[in-house]
């Protein structure tokens, strides 16, 4: 009987150890992730993010939708629903980045374009003509 409690000792603390290492409610920076593997977080803070005097624009960012994107890249993200109504100037997008996973029931575009940013590190600003009125959405990588 004693031999039996001796070996059952290592064996709780080498499960436990095991154990404790998984991680089953997000990824290795920390964010969440949905069984289906979409990625899913709390708000995004997109204030003064693509800021624009041109009302027009502001009223097509600030629009909301719902969106489950899975497996996108830099090169195809762009040209999605419903991030494809306007042109983007594109140079430097990564090649080799990871897939970006977002779905949201309620998300701007302002919102989506600052999650994709941060994902990829990428740099947005507009490109406007010579009246200053935004003609594209500059993004470099």
């Amino acid at each position: 009987m004693n031999v039996v409690k001796s070996l059952m000792f290592p064996f709780a603390i080498a499960a436990s150890l095991g154990f404790s290492g998984c991680e089953t409610t997000g990824n290795s920076d920390g964010e969440v992730i949905s069984p289906s593997g979409a990625s899913q977080s709390g708000p995004i803070n997109a204030i003064g993010f693509l800021k624009t005097d041109y009302e027009p624009l502001n009223k097509w960012l600030d629009e909301s939708f719902a969106v489950d994107y899975k497996h996108m890249t830099p090169t195809l993200i762009f040209d999605q629903v419903p991030l494809n109504d306007i042109f983007y100037e594109t140079s430097n997008l990564p090649t080799s980045a990871p897939a970006f996973n977002f779905s949201s029931p309620q998300v701007t575009r302002r919102e989506l374009l600052k999650k994709i940013a941060n994902h990829w590190r990428l740099k947005m600003s507009f490109v406007t003509d010579a009246g200053g009125t935004p003609t594209a959405v500059k993004v470099e990588g």
